[in-house]
């Protein structure tokens, strides 16, 4: 599906973004603040500890009311093993946040992107249940009083693509998950029967402590992969199963990584904008936010299409959010600000809203007028 667009988005395509280089006269969160006042719409970016400083924090900054720091609240910097603590980089980041008066979605959580030392095979059951207890406490003691950290993601990427819980592997084999190997316990298969009549013990720790500990939080779980059913079914009876238990779930976060030619294709039967909208309104009806939580376009090198695809993509994500504000709060946070190369494939590029100079491109100035057109 091709995304209707502004004569300024044409303009932008054929002149390869160069005539937006000079400063944005508004920028998106002034038309936030301008056009948006009932707080149920945020819009937010990503960035890292060593962008501070840089002409990226400064557009991070000057576009965004909200930031979702990439790695530096995760167990893998901030308590890496049964000994270690850095808090500097996150310190940094509630420093820099309220500087520029925005707010923060701490992305800490019990997930497979921990450290080596979680997942290696000679560390035990009870050690790795020991770091995630005292990873989490401290987490969410240390900034539950600050005002500015609105959201704290509390599980992340539970599931598998097929619908199955993800599965602790052998040994440090990238993204698995060795949290899980700590254990389950039985569900009831009648009351929930998409959780496969068991959860793993690590989700019910985690948002044990946090219910207990961040009780000024909105607590998340996000979750990445297509809008299958399998997946979502899954993510629902978890909501159900971890409230029915005395513990709060306040938000759900859909990754959005967008990666063409992959599994699926977009606007396929499995990944659509009326799979998306549905989502969002059992969320609002559950009493659930709901966030995208990391959007990019993962293309080819060699295949990327064309920025006619890459704004389409981008803005039938968009718009759904900035439409769906009416029964609920939702949010839209980038996970890249430019262009850059995969982290881990280097047969693919990240698709982003500047390019790898910073340059304004026709994603960013569609979104703007989306935003613009949407209280007319």
């Amino acid at each position: 599906m091709i995304q209707k667009l502004s004569l300024i988005t044409l303009l932008t395509i054929v002149f390869s973004g160069n005539i937006y280089s000079k400063e944005p006269e508004k920028s998106i969160r002034e038309i936030i603040g301008l056009s948006f006042s009932d707080n149920n719409l945020y819009i937010g970016a990503t960035s890292m500890y060593d962008k501070i400083g840089t002409q990226e924090a400064r557009i991070l900054a000057r576009e965004f009311s909200y930031t979702t720091p990439a790695n530096d609240f995760k167990q893998s910097y901030i308590h890496p093993d049964l000994k270690t603590w850095r808090w500097d980089r996150a310190d940094a980041w509630i420093k820099f946040v309220k500087k520029h008066q925005q707010v923060i979605r701490i992305h800490g959580p019990i997930s497979p992107q921990c450290s080596r030392w979680a997942k290696n095979d000679e560390r035990t059951h009870v050690e790795l249940l020991t770091n995630l207890n005292e990873y989490m406490t401290a987490l969410c003691r240390r900034y539950n009083n600050e005002e500015v950290v609105v959201w704290m993601d509390v599980v992340n990427e539970t599931v598998s693509r097929d619908g199955t819980w993800k599965t602790a592997r052998p040994g440090d084999n990238g993204w698995e998950l060795p949290w899980e190997s700590i254990g389950y316990v039985k569900a009831d298969k009648n009351k929930y029967p998409h959780l496969d009549g068991k959860v793993p013990i690590y989700i019910i720790r985690a948002f044990e402590i946090a219910t207990k500990e961040a009780s000024n939080k909105k607590l998340v779980i996000n979750q990445h992969g297509s809008m299958s059913p399998l997946i979502w079914n899954k993510i629902k009876d978890l909501v159900s199963y971890l409230r029915d238990n005395g513990y709060r779930v306040d938000g759900i976060g859909w990754q959005a990584h967008i990666s063409y030619g992959r599994d699926v294709e977009w606007e396929s039967p499995e990944v659509s904008i009326q799979a998306l909208k549905d989502l969002i309104a059992w969320s609002h009806q559950h009493e659930l936010e709901f966030y995208v939580t990391e959007c990019n376009i993962h293309v080819p090198v060699k295949d990327p299409g064309t920025e006619l695809q890459h704004v389409a993509t981008y803005m039938n994500i968009f718009n759904a959010v900035i439409e769906m504000r009416h029964s609920g709060v939702v949010s839209f946070n980038l996970w890249n600000i430019k262009d850059v190369s995969h982290f881990s494939n280097k047969n693919k590029l990240v698709i982003a809203p500047w390019d790898a100079n910073l340059r304004p491109k026709a994603i960013y100035e569609e979104m703007k007028k989306a935003l613009l057109d949407a209280n007319k």
